[in-house]
C-alpha cells in the first residue's frame, strides 16, 4: 500500500521555522517538504538515464504537489519503489478526501532542477538549515537500487 505524502503536511509552525521542519523524521521530511530534493538526489546517483523527474502538480491552487522519479512504470520516492500507476491512484484518492475535485497534471521536468523548483515555488536546497544532500543520499541507500522484479504487479 502506497503511503501518501499529503498525510505528512507540515504544520504552520514547520512552514515558518525551517529548523523545526528539519527535525522531522525522514519519512515526513521527504514526503512533504523535501520530496524534490530526494528525487533530484536519486537522479544524481542514477547511471541508467532512464528515470525522469516527475512533478504531480495540482490543477488548482489546492495542496498536493509531489515530486518523484519514474521510468514510466516504476516510481521512486519516500516510499521506495512503487508502480507509478499505484502511486498516482493513491495520491489522487488521498487528495480527493481533502479536496473533492482534486486533479493534477503529470509534468516530466525537462528544465534544470534549480530553475524548475524556483519557478514552481519549491524550496531550493540552500533554504534548508543544513544542506539536505547527505540526508537524501543516506535515505536512498536504505532501499534497493533498482525496482522489484515482481512482474505480477504490472
Amino acid at each position: 500500500m502506497y503511503n501518501v505524502g499529503i498525510r505528512y503536511e507540515r504544520t504552520p509552525e514547520e512552514y515558518r521555522d525551517p529548523f523545526l521542519a528539519w527535525k522531522r523524521d525522514d519519512v515526513p521530511f521527504f514526503a512533504a517538504g523535501a520530496c524534490h530534493i530526494l528525487a533530484y538526489m536519486f537522479l544524481s546517483l542514477d547511471d541508467s538515464g532512464k528515470y525522469k523527474l516527475i512533478h504531480v502538480k495540482p490543477k488548482t491552487h489546492n495542496k498536493g504537489n509531489h515530486m518523484y522519479v519514474s521510468d514510466g512504470t516504476w516510481a521512486f520516492d519516500f516510499n521506495g519503489w512503487t508502480l507509478e500507476k499505484e502511486l498516482l491512484a493513491a495520491y489522487t484518492d488521498a487528495c480527493r478526501e481533502i479536496y473533492d475535485e482534486w486533479e493534477y497534471e503529470r509534468i516530466v521536468v525537462e528544465d534544470k532542477f534549480n530553475d524548475y523548483i524556483l519557478k514552481t515555488n519549491h524550496k531550493p536546497p540552500e533554504y534548508f538549515p543544513y544542506l539536505p544532500w547527505e540526508r537524501a543520499y543516506n535515505y536512498i541507500k536504505k532501499f534497493d537500487s533498482s525496482p522489484p522484479v515482481d512482474q505480477t504487479r504490472l
